[in-house]
């Protein structure tokens, strides 16, 4: 009976999961094509749909090393080497109603955060509370269920993700500027193929290392081909891509929006193809748990197509019917506009002090330059005269937010280094923000501000995770099927208290 109440309240946990969980990550492949106003909404959210889906047709269903390499499964197995159920659904049970409520919290206030952070968070809470309530060593005890070195491994490729993210954006973004300025109608038809050359190539290695990294439908035979010849590939995009930019040279909006219809696609696809099976993952695990007998939970743990099929759905239609996902959007485009955009955080003593250091130290620089190239370069990536009809940043830009974001995530997947795709995609747009010279000494401090307050959400999601997770887990193991429905009660209360509090609509998207 416990058993039974367990999956049918997970299943409706994963549900939810997959909801509040794309509206957080849905900043990830849409800020730029909704900030540069690419095109209709429609469209564009037309376009993220079917990467959603062909994502979730073409996933592997194999939950990532990560999250399996949090705990020692052994310490909820028998001597005989079988599974304690409850123990086991009780750690599943704790990490979902965290995830959904901690998700939920971050949606309302229009925070994105790392979904890859909270859900091993999760896993480390979760799983010390089961193991201190089963085993009589106590707490130390109970920490050696930990893994601790991969779990340390992630926080810290994560942390320096952020760093390598930004600044990789910024250098990209100021020399792309310097190539091709403002005005793409004069630049593009001399230099357009190069940059077009570069962001397809871009999005065909993410798509390869990422968006199709173990597809159960290409078979492994022929990812190692595509792999084996990955330079030949590389430079056929090239040469393709560069081709058709001069083909329509005299068309630069028309270019570079593809260029940024293609990397909303490829990214959307990615998330759903490797992203999505990390909220359903822990589910899948308790009903194979429990179904199947033999499942080594600390081997690979394949989800079933049709329950793929299903997530891709539940998250499409979560895309394009979710106001919180737009509120997290919003967030992200009001940090990269241009100056003429009202930010939505307050300024601080800090961020104005470290906009300044970072204004003092761009002045200086800009001394030391000869005046010759300084003239040029001042020339090339001074921002035009604001005017608040335009969108928050162009086109250009939202090209290179898609192009660093997927090239770093391809590169940290091609390398097997754990890392989360909204620190990378987020810090890109931050990045490229600054290296486009939009904040000013008036709003550079709200900037700041802002990314510090996303940064510190960040650094919370960690701790409040681990606490909500533990809490949840001790509560199943100490009172069993009693608190199965109490557990039930506060994800749903708690979700509904989230649901009234009141936040402006977004402006843009």
């Amino acid at each position: 009976m416990f058993e039974t109440i367990a999956l049918l309240l997970i299943l409706g946990l994963a549900t939810f999961d997959l909801w509040v969980g794309v509206a957080n990550d849905a900043v990830n492949f849409l800020n730029s094509a909704f900030g540069s106003r690419v095109a209709r909404r429609r469209l564009i959210m037309i376009i993220a749909t079917i990467g959603i889906l062909l994502g979730a047709f073409t996933s592997s269903g194999l939950m990532e090393v990560a999250r399996r390499g949090v705990f020692d499964p052994s310490f909820f197995t028998n001597v005989d080497g079988t599974i304690i159920l409850t123990s086991i659904l009780a750690l599943y049970l704790g990490v979902m109603a965290a995830d959904v409520l901690l998700l939920d919290l971050f949606n309302t206030f229009g925070l994105p955060t790392s979904t890859t952070v909270s859900i091993v968070s999760e896993l480390v809470g979760a799983s010390i509370a089961v193991a201190l309530w089963t085993t009589p060593g106590g707490f130390r005890e109970a920490l050696a269920v930990i893994n601790t070195g991969p779990v340390l491994g992630i926080y810290t490729a994560i942390f320096l993700s952020v760093i390598t993210a930004f600044v990789s954006a910024a250098g990209i973004m100021w020399l792309v500027r310097i190539l091709y300025g403002f005005d793409l109608k004069e630049s593009f038809p001399r230099w357009g193929w190069l940059w077009t050359g570069v962001s397809f190539s871009a999005m065909a290695y993410f798509v390869l290392f990422k968006g199709l990294q173990g597809a159960a439908l290409l078979g492994e035979e022929t990812m190692t081909m595509l792999r084996e010849q990955i330079a030949l590939i590389l430079v056929g995009v090239f040469v393709l891509s560069s081709a058709f930019a001069l083909g329509l040279r005299q068309r630069p909006r028309t270019v570079v929006g593809v260029i940024v219809l293609t990397g909303t696609g490829a990214l959307s696809m990615a998330f759903a193809g490797n992203d999505l099976v990390n909220f359903i993952g822990p589910s899948v695990a308790a009903f194979q748990a429990v179904l199947v007998e033999g499942v080594d939970l600390s081997g690979r743990v394949p989800t079933p197509p049709w329950a793929l099929l299903a997530a891709g759905i539940i998250m499409a239609v979560a895309l394009t019917r979710s106001r919180k996902a737009r509120r997290v959007t919003d967030t992200e485009i009001r940090l990269a506009a241009q100056s003429h955009t009202r930010q939505r955080f307050r300024d601080s003593k800090l961020g104005t002090s470290i906009a300044t250091w970072g204004y003092s130290g761009f002045l200086l620089a800009k001394r030391l330059t000869p005046r010759r190239i300084r003239e040029h370069i001042e020339t090339q990536t001074a921002p035009p005269p604001p005017d608040p009809q335009d969108p928050p940043y162009d086109l250009l830009r939202a090209s290179v937010n898609l192009t660093v974001a997927a090239l770093l995530i391809s590169i940290g997947t091609a390398n097997r280094l754990p890392l989360s795709t909204t620190y990378i995609t987020f810090m890109a747009a931050m990045g490229a923000s600054f290296g486009d010279r939009t904040w000013t000494l008036t709003d550079g401090g709200q900037r700041v501000t802002g990314i510090m307050v996303v940064l510190g959400g960040w650094l919370l999601t960690g701790l409040i995770a681990a606490a909500v997770a533990f809490v949840m887990a001790s509560l199943i193991v100490l009172t069993g099927a009693a608190g199965l429905p109490i557990v039930a009660v506060l994800v749903a209360v708690g979700m509904w208290r989230l649901g009234r509090v009141h936040r402006p609509e977004p402006e843009h998207g």
